[in-house]
């Protein structure tokens, strides 16, 4: 095709600077969120109680079971493909927050001490 005839795209695919830009923020949320749940890993194994059960692993497998598999992976999947960008941010944004509300959470589950200049 030429430039006066462009390829028309199927509805719900990106298309123009503004969905590319949405795209590449989308991405770089779940991919921020990917390494979470890496540091959230070592940071259990690492503040797991030597003499316990290991039951603080299981906010690992529940982190990723409940907010990863059905909120972040298909914002990923959707960001990829260019479709439906809105949805995928909206479902990149609702992990974000899951996130962040877990973290508190875990916090507090190990008993940690909130910083000293808090």
């Amino acid at each position: 095709m030429t430039a006066a005839h462009p390829v028309p795209l199927q509805k719900g695919y990106a298309a123009g600077p503004g969905d590319r830009r949405l795209r590449a923020s989308v991405l770089f949320a779940v991919a921020a969120q990917s390494l979470f749940l890496v540091f959230l890993t070592v940071f259990l194994v690492n503040h797991a109680n030597p003499k316990g059960d290991g039951m603080e692993m299981v906010a690992s497998g529940a982190a990723f079971m409940f907010i990863f598999l059905p909120l972040s992976l298909p914002a990923f999947l959707l960001a990829k493909e260019g479709r439906h960008l809105v949805v995928a941010a909206c479902l990149a944004g609702l992990a974000a927050f899951a996130y962040f509300a877990f973290w508190f959470e875990i916090l507090a589950e190990l008993g940690i001490q909130k910083a000293p200049w808090s």
